[in-house]
């Protein structure tokens, strides 16, 4: 029997009991792959299996990439935590905020850069707000970055910063924050600083028309019923056509997501030998960073005991109150469309599961598959 038979096994059962299309999952410990195993269908209305370097709107695992990015920018002594947001981007000086169902009224306190990684600065995932529309239609849907997020500065904020946590477009910010900093849009600072450093050739905002023939097709899933219903393979992330979405708009292969993963549970070097981040950076990243009202709203999402919110990611800080097999540190993110992955820096291990399933049911799976996978390292 080989060593991972039973994560196999599991995948293959449980993916086909749920009426999911399919899911490909890939697992590197100290740079070297250790698993992977695919099953069920790319494509399920033509039976095409699970392929290879295939591409996947990975959603809010975006978000991972955009912290580490900023946090780049950090290391190098570009901005403190603590700087208030507006010294970067000045749309944000002035901010109103709601108070009960109809008063708006000045905020009182400023959003400060540390609360755009942890999701305490107020703000909204609402695209359908007043400025968002009329910034859609004044520039025929083709908005920048830049644009978006000055049309969302004037919008009412949901709370004073930093008294709370709501999952928000935050990372949209902070990807603004670093196109200012670096002076080039965020497709081209992940592409220097990220993309290009570890070989990661299958990684984009827009896809080339010459790859588009890789592009799973994408399905929305009904757990009632058990079905899958295909949709529009394009991003539910994307509105403005030239938005490049730091909060959920990369298209990527698991090759390639595999490799940034593994970077960070390696202390921040790829297998090629290149830094993307220190290992100090890393580890702040991994720490849990809510408290008080914002960590019972940060649970009210994901209700889990033992795991916080660090900087952009999930962290585990007590396996044993989780009921977990992970060893404390560990942190990760995933996405709309079912794309999970888990970043162990203990034991240099890295674990990333590609799937374009819109409301997929990962909670019935994703946790069983990481305890088989840990029995068995």
């Amino acid at each position: 029997m080989e060593k991972f038979d039973a994560l196999k096994k599991y995948m293959d059962k449980t993916i086909a009991e749920l009426g999911l299309s399919g899911i490909d999952c890939i697992v590197y410990q100290d740079h070297k792959q250790i698993f992977r195993h695919a099953t069920g269908y790319m494509d399920m209305e033509n039976k095409i299996p699970m392929k290879p370097k295939s591409f996947f709107n990975i959603y809010s695992a975006t978000k991972v990439v955009t912290c580490v990015a900023a946090l780049q920018l950090y290391e190098k002594g570009c901005f403190l935590f603590e700087q208030p947001l507006h010294e970067f981007l000045p749309e944000f000086k002035d901010m109103q905020v709601k108070s009960g169902t109809f008063v708006i009224k000045p905020a009182q306190k400023h959003i400060r850069i540390v609360d755009l990684f942890t999701m305490t600065a107020g703000l909204s995932y609402e695209r359908e707000t007043p400025h968002i529309i009329a910034l859609a239609k004044e520039t025929e849907n083709k908005y920048t970055t830049r644009q978006f997020v000055q049309a969302l500065a004037k919008e009412p904020l949901m709370f004073e910063p930093g008294e709370s946590y709501n999952y928000s477009f935050c990372h949209e910010v902070l990807g603004a924050l670093i196109e200012v900093i670096s002076g080039e849009t965020l497709g081209e600072y992940f592409r220097k600083n990220i993309f290009e450093p570890l070989g990661m050739e299958d990684s984009y905002f827009e896809l080339p028309e010459e790859k588009k023939d890789r592009l799973a097709p994408q399905y929305l899933y009904d757990l009632a019923k058990k079905t899958m219903t295909l949709i529009s393979s394009d991003s539910l992330a994307r509105s403005g056509s030239h938005l490049e979405s730091g909060g959920g708009g990369l298209i990527m292969t698991g090759e390639d997501y595999i490799l940034f993963a593994d970077a960070l549970a390696c202390g921040g070097v790829g297998y090629n030998g290149a830094k993307i981040l220190s290992k100090p950076a890393i580890d702040l990243m991994a720490t849990g960073r809510l408290t008080g009202r914002q960590l019972e709203e940060y649970q009210k999402m994901m209700p889990a005991l033992g795991r916080n919110y660090g900087l952009g990611v999930a962290t585990m800080h007590d396996p044993a109150a989780s009921f977990s097999l992970l060893p404390a540190g560990c942190f990760g993110w995933g996405g709309l469309g079912g794309v999970q992955n888990s970043i162990d820096p203990v034991n240099r291990l890295s674990y990333y599961v590609s799937q374009h399933t819109i409301a997929s049911p990962v909670y019935l799976f994703s946790s069983q598959m990481r305890n088989i996978l840990y029995s068995n390292l």
